[in-house]
């Protein structure tokens, strides 16, 4: 994991609202845990196979300090979205993980604020991390079950490069991987 940090937030203005991207700290593991159970009651809910609320104990979210860096998206100061990127992902990418790619992972936008593009804002604070780490893109996997999803990454810019099937390891499902590179950022005018 990169020891540098990104001290800088970025602030937009959307839809009347400021948004902030910024690393989050220890003290914030409570609002994760809380966003991630909601998005995962949602699926459950939904009948959407993927995450479960049980996955998210405060003890996870605070191990996640240890082994990636997350990132917080407030809207007028509410918690609104999140990822985490890491440098190096074997569980998914096995002999495709390249620790010269950021990989993302737990992203997720609040219900009340989807329809906003908020998470076109955090996938591109994303790739711009990538960038300002010298890093040569950012990868992600998403289930493959979910048509949807897969085609909001497609559409985000990035390219498909595999899928695993990971029903007897970290995933326990058929998952696509995914990368977008710097040189296709600039490409596509990201």
């Amino acid at each position: 994991m990169s020891s540098e940090k990104s001290t800088s937030h970025e602030r937009l203005r959307e839809h009347e609202a400021v948004l902030v991207i910024r690393e989050a700290v220890q003290n914030d593991a409570a609002v994760l845990a809380g966003m991630l159970r909601e998005a995962a009651e949602v699926m459950v809910s939904r009948g959407v196979e993927q995450w479960k609320p049980e996955m998210f104990s405060m003890e996870t979210i605070l191990e996640y300090f240890d082994s990636r860096r997350v990132f917080l998206l407030t809207s007028d100061g509410n918690p609104a979205g999140l990822f985490t990127l890491q440098d190096s992902d074997p569980g998914y990418w096995q002999e495709l993980n390249d620790e010269r790619y950021l990989y993302l992972h737990r992203f997720t936008v609040r219900p009340e604020y989807r329809g906003f593009d908020y998470g076109g804002k955090m996938l591109h604070y994303a790739e711009a991390e990538a960038v300002r780490l010298g890093k040569r893109g950012l990868r992600l996997d998403c289930v493959a079950h979910l048509p949807g999803l897969n085609a909001y990454y497609q559409r985000s810019g990035f390219r498909f490069i595999a899928e695993r099937d990971l029903r007897r390891s970290v995933g326990g499902r058929y998952v696509n991987l995914y990368e977008k590179t710097n040189q296709e950022q600039k490409n596509n005018g990201s």
